[in-house]
């Protein structure tokens, strides 16, 4: 595979830790996965079935990239939004800045983020 092509789209809103600490939710939307199909090349060597079977490998190379595609916008869709906000809790919406000491980002705001085509 040379071109795949991957989208991810995210929502803001907001929750409220068990601290009482108001922080933001993230959540995607629009993902989208699109591979191309013509990039894909499954080689088989062997004997007469495997002549035959490179017959049907266009067959199998849309079956790969279909099962391949639902699986990146599945992940997607699950990890980004499950891990982000694990983080922010279970950091309490604090994240320390590495190699900076005694910096620190507090995620903490009373309003989701606002994103639009030209400002966020």
């Amino acid at each position: 595979m040379n071109t795949v092509d991957i989208e991810v789209g995210l929502s803001f809103s907001i929750r409220t830790l068990k601290s009482g600490r108001i922080v933001p939710l993230v959540d995607t939307v629009d993902v989208k996965c699109n591979i191309n199909r013509f990039d894909i090349n499954i080689k088989l060597f062997g004997n007469i079935w495997t002549d035959l079977a490179s017959l049907a490998e266009v067959f199998f190379v849309g079956t790969v990239a279909g099962l391949i595609e639902e699986s990146i916008t599945l992940t997607l869709n699950t990890a980004i939004p499950l891990i982000t906000n694990k983080v922010i809790g279970y950091s309490d919406g604090y994240l320390p800045i590495p190699f900076v000491p005694h910096w620190i980002v507090d995620w903490e705001t009373p309003e989701a983020a606002i994103v639009t085509d030209t400002n966020v």
